[in-house]
């Protein structure tokens, strides 16, 4: 039996308890709450997830494929209109959900890129990081949770902005990666990137990532590659600098060098040669330009 797709009041009817925060503008409608251990569903608008707590293993089938990982705070899902998912979750998280309307990105197709929306995709995500949409999306839990104290138009102007993001970041008409086959299998490749998650602020050996998946450090390193698409030691200058991110945007009150730390990088210098190549500004730089949408 096909179902009907679900807009934000029908996400309600399958949530495990009423949402404690529920908010509407410029036809955005966002809800938080704690998500359900099983659903099967398809939505009616594109539908961004943010997990705001609770670490639990959620597996996910789209289609034919099946991918794996954990509900970390800070984590993303995107899910396109009208294409069935089933999730499956350990136990249950806080997620934040955004719904955005199909004919606002329409418009912002048409009038930003020049591009027939009818044939941009947005191309769905799984337990991403993205520092500019978290920060985005947790400030408009707070204008939810609190009858948008900055007003209507800030929360509107955040949604648009949220709206070019995903179109630039996100869709067919962004430039991405090709996709790799073969390589280390499912088991060992979550293995490898969760122990890389884990230790992020201290050295990582690539012996220890090789013996942690039982192959030689040169199949690794080949293996790797072929599964993620980078080599290992951009993967996880990667990985750093989104903490980096991630910690630039939380935590204000970290100094450049607390962060260097935390994120493995031997001095604030190193961090921000590379935060700079990557990102295209300093780290000071990223927090004053975003420090607005907090």
């Amino acid at each position: 039996m096909e179902r009907e797709p679900l807009s934000a009041s029908g996400l309600v009817d399958i949530l495990p308890a009423k949402p404690t925060v529920s908010a509407d503008w410029n036809t955005f409608s966002l809800l938080v709450a704690d998500t359900p251990l099983h659903a099967t569903a398809s939505f009616a608008e594109t539908a961004l997830g943010l997990y705001v707590s609770g670490r639990h293993r959620i597996r996910r089938e789209l289609g034919r494929r099946s991918v794996e990982g954990w509900s970390d705070p800070g984590t993303i899902n995107l899910t396109p209109p009208g294409l069935e998912a089933k999730w499956e979750a350990r136990a249950s998280s806080r997620a934040a959900v955004l719904f955005v309307p199909q004919a606002f990105l329409a418009r912002v197709i048409s009038e930003h890129w020049e591009a027939d929306p009818r044939n941009v995709e947005i191309i769905p995500q799984f337990l991403v990081r993205d520092a500019l949409i978290e920060a985005l999306v947790r400030q408009l839990m707070v204008e939810g949770r609190n009858g948008s104290p900055s007003g209507r138009l800030y929360a509107e102007s955040a949604c648009e902005f949220l709206a070019h993001h995903l179109i630039h970041s996100y869709s067919s008409l962004s430039v991405h990666p090709p996709q790799h086959s073969g390589g280390l299998s499912g088991r060992r490749r979550r293995a490898v990137l969760d122990y890389i998650e884990d230790s992020l602020e201290q050295p990582i050996a690539l012996r220890q990532l090789a013996q942690l998946a039982g192959v030689s450090a040169r199949h690794l390193e080949r293996a790797f590659r072929q599964s993620v698409g980078v080599p290992v030691h951009a993967y996880v200058l990667r990985r750093r600098i989104s903490l980096a991110q991630e910690l630039l945007l939380k935590q204000p009150a970290l100094s450049i060098d607390e962060i260097s730390t935390k994120t493995g990088f031997s001095s604030s210098t190193h961090l921000a040669t590379v935060f700079k190549r990557q990102v295209g500004c300093s780290p000071t730089a990223f927090r004053r330009l975003h420090a607005p949408w907090r």
